[in-house]
Formats: C-alpha cells, structure tokens, sequence
C-alpha cells in the first residue's frame, strides 16, 4: 500500500536505535549534572557550617538568618556577584578611606557611584556616616570590618555596632568583604546582639593557604525580611571546569574534616606577622625621613607613606628598573587620592627577598630625593 494521506513515517533520517543511544546519553549526563549539583550543595553546607562556627576566625552570623552561602572561585567574583545583585546604575554607595581599589572599579562598572566617609583606622565616624547617608542616600555602604584593604585595620566594636543600627535604620544595605578574616588571630560574631539589615558577606581562602588553590564565598542574610530579593547570578562555566572546581573544594573539606585546618591557620597567621614585622623594621632601619610603614593588624598587604613630594606612580616606574614592584595607592580612594601611598604585599616573600626589595625601594626613593645611598 502507497500511504499518500500524511502523518509520521516509521522511520526517520535518524534511526529508532541511534535515536535511543542518544536519548540514553542524555540521560547519563543530566543524572550526572544533578549528582554535581547536589554535592555541589553539600560543599557549600559544610563550609557554611565550618566557617559560621567561628573555628577558623571572626564570622556573620544574625540570630534570626543564618543566611544562604554560594561558593565561588575567588573572593573577587563574590564581590562581582553582589555588586551586580545589589547595585544598578545611577545608585549611591559608601566607603572607607581608603578602599579596596578592586572594588571602586567594580562599582563604576556597575554605573555606581562611590562616596568616601572620613574615619580612622577605628572605622567610619558615626557622625559622618548620619550625614553621608542623609545627603547621598546611598543603596549600600561597603566596608571591610576585620581587615581593611589596603590598610589592614580593624574596626572597633563601638563603630561597628554604630555602622550596623545606622544602615538597619536607614534600609541601606550592607556589602561586608571578609576576605582577610580568616588571617585573623580572633574570633567574634560581627552581628552579635546587633540590629542588622540586609547583609552580603565576602569571604575567601587567604592566599598562601593552600599551594594554587582559589576559594571565595558569598554569604546573604536579612534580604526577604527586608521584602528584597538578593539573586546573584554565576558566570557561566565549563563542566569540566565546574567539576575540577568541586572536586578540589571537596578535598579541602575532606583534608580539614581528617586534620583541623587551625594549625595551618595559626601558621599562615604567624608567617605573615613575622614577614610584615621584617619589612617594617628593614624600612625603619633604612632611615629615609618621611619613609613609614605602619604593621597591619592582619592580612597580606602593607601601607607605605612616601616621604613628602614622591608619588607612587612615578615611583612605580622606576622601581620596575630596579626590580621590585608594588600597588601605587592612588587607585584606592573614591575622591582625592592621595598619591604618597603605596601598598605591598611581603608575605610571601622570604626574608632574603624582603631585605633586598626594601633595598632596591629604598635606592629608588634616593634617586627621586637626591640623596646619595
């Protein structure tokens, strides 16, 4: 019989048994895809409980959110995560003096604009943060409590509890970045007995930690009590990519699970303080006026102040002659810089490195001043 009436053949260019084949395939990968997201999920549980036990250094944690956590492969995509779920262009945002250079360019890619609060090294002044608020009418405020970036201060308790009411009463959104907490030698609930709002929290493995390892994390709390929604969205990866990325966090988790990752913390911590001691009295033992270098209470980087009438960019250039290079800290201030700053990062240098590049600066500076070395 020749069927001219329509309908489907039994047959197609695609036959029934390449057609199973691949439905088969299919069905292997997206069985594979929801395993790896469910370990995925474990992963990000296991940290979360990890880090807000307050074992591994100071921790976010509201008595009535404990939050939702998203692993992420450094603490700069968690930054770019919030920053694109927190901000649109033409919002205000407020910062320290000075600030994280990385963050002050993502937030201009954001189309924000960053607004600095005078302070100290104690944190914003509460009086000027009042009057920032009223006359910006910031979205958030970005701060780093534990650990600034690049000056490596901590916040005090009375400016911290002042910074958490002001931005809960205001609704202004907080945008914390932790990054250096776990560098940090104590340990403390940054929002205990505090009346917090909605809250992004950065965190992030430090470096050194673990030999070509990146870990950062974004931590969310107080977004649905406030009725607003906090959805950051990852980038796009390749499964290959996403599951070495798994695999890895996995092992970690494992390693700290068999062996208290505290003794490799308080290592970490203890050669970072000798490395930052080391430059700041090779600096001082150099005996260049106006040449200071202020120890940070934590994390990786250094705050140089240049003696007067030297400015880091050009400086920058020079020194690259001589081998050495480092952050010119124009970069990290909203308003105007100031340009007689540096900031290095010692730590993972050895004390031979740390004294020949203290040398090579210095032979720099005396270029720049006229000074015979």
């Amino acid at each position: 019989m020749i069927n001219w009436m329509g309908g489907w053949p039994a047959e197609g260019l695609l036959a029934e048994a390449e057609w199973q084949e691949k439905r088969q395939t299919s069905s292997v990968a997206a069985a594979e895809a929801i395993a790896d997201r469910l370990r995925r999920l474990e992963t990000e549980k296991r940290l979360a409980s990890l880090v807000g036990s307050g074992q591994l250094g100071p921790y976010w944690r509201p008595a009535d959110d404990p939050g939702q956590w998203l692993l992420t492969d450094d603490a700069d995509e968690a930054l770019r995560l919030a920053t694109k779920a927190v901000l649109k262009p033409g919002d205000a945002i407020l910062v320290e003096r000075p600030t994280s250079r990385t963050a002050l360019q993502l937030f201009a890619r954001a189309g924000a604009a960053a607004f600095e609060v005078q302070g100290s090294g104690e944190g914003m002044d509460p009086e000027a943060l009042a009057h920032a608020i009223a006359a910006f009418k910031p979205r958030a405020v970005y701060v780093s409590l534990t650990c600034s970036d690049p000056a490596g201060c901590r916040w005090s308790d009375e400016r911290r509890a002042a910074l958490l009411r002001s931005c809960a009463q205001a609704g202004v959104a907080l945008i914390l970045d932790e990054r250096q907490s776990l560098t940090c030698d104590w340990t403390k609930n940054l929002a205990e007995e505090a009346e917090t709002g909605p809250t992004a929290v950065i965190g992030g493995l430090p470096s050194g930690l673990v030999s070509g390892m990146r870990l950062g994390w974004l931590q969310w709390t107080g977004w649905e009590a406030a009725g607003e929604a906090f959805l950051p969205v990852p980038s796009a990866k390749r499964p290959d990519r996403e599951r070495e990325a798994l695999e890895d966090r996995e092992a970690l988790l494992r390693y700290w699970s068999e062996s208290s990752p505290i003794p490799a913390l308080e290592t970490l911590r203890f050669i970072y303080r000798t490395r930052h001691a080391l430059l700041a009295e090779r600096i001082e033992q150099a005996g260049i006026p106006g040449l200071v270098c202020k120890r940070p209470e934590a994390g990786s980087h250094a705050w140089l102040k240049l003696p007067d009438g030297l400015e880091g960019e050009p400086l920058l250039k020079a020194a690259w002659l001589e081998g050495v290079l480092f952050q010119p800290g124009a970069g990290y201030y909203a308003a105007a810089a100031n340009r007689s700053r540096l900031r290095l990062t010692p730590v993972h240098s050895d004390e031979r490195e740390i004294s020949e590049g203290v040398k090579r600066l210095c032979q720099t500076i005396k270029s720049f001043t006229g000074r015979s070395i």
